[in-house]
Formats: C-alpha cells, sequence, structure tokens
C-alpha cells in the first residue's frame, strides 16, 4: 500500500521546516510525528504496491458480494497501515494486545 504523503516527502518538508525554524511547542510535536510515520514507512516493507491496490481494487469492482478472501485482506491491509500511520492509537494498541498482535483476528 502506498503512503500518501510517501516517507521521502514527509522528510524533506520537515527538514525544510527545520531549516526554516520551527516553532517550539505544537508544531515540533507534529514534525516529529511524520518524521515517526516516515520512519516506520521505511523500516518496514510496504504492505501492498501499486499493483496490488490496483488489482484489489478490481476485485473490488468485480465482486458482487465480497469473500472472505478478498474482507481478510482488506482486514489485513487495514492493520499494516495502522501499524506506520498510528501504532499507539489507543483503542488500536488496546485490540493488538487482546489480540496477541493481531494475530488473532477472523473475517466475520
Amino acid at each position: 500500500m502506498s503512503a500518501d504523503p510517501p516517507a521521502r516527502l514527509i522528510v524533506s518538508e520537515v527538514r525544510a521546516a527545520l531549516e526554516r525554524g520551527l516553532a517550539p511547542g505544537f508544531a515540533q510535536k507534529v514534525a516529529a510525528n511524520a518524521l515517526g510515520i516516515a520512519q516506520r514507512e521505511l523500516e518496514r516493507a510496504a504492505p501492498a504496491g501499486a499493483e496490488d491496490m490496483q488489482e484489489l481494487a478490481d476485485r473490488i469492482r468485480g465482486a458482487a458480494v465480497l469473500d472472505d478472501a478478498l474482507i481478510g485482506k482488506l482486514i489485513e491491509l487495514a492493520i499494516a497501515r495502522m501499524e506506520i500511520d498510528q501504532p499507539t492509537y489507543p483503542p488500536f494498541r488496546a485490540w493488538k494486545d487482546a489480540a496477541g498482535d493481531g494475530a488473532g483476528w477472523r473475517v466475520p
């Protein structure tokens, strides 16, 4: 799954903000959070590339009913994106802790 914005753009923009002189406080927290997202994006293998996403989109458009395999793939991609974008989000963290790092999720 491709990130929007991509990690390289996040790093570039935060660097530019730092060079201009980033105000202390909230702006610093936003910059630090953005760099954390970029770092996790770069450290982890992308859960799906552009071709995979296009194939998935085509399958969804062509499906009269979403089957368990397709729903499972969508859940897997959502979990992978949360791991990168918001790994400390309290409801996600609580679910992941209860599910044993997400290993126990099942398609409804």
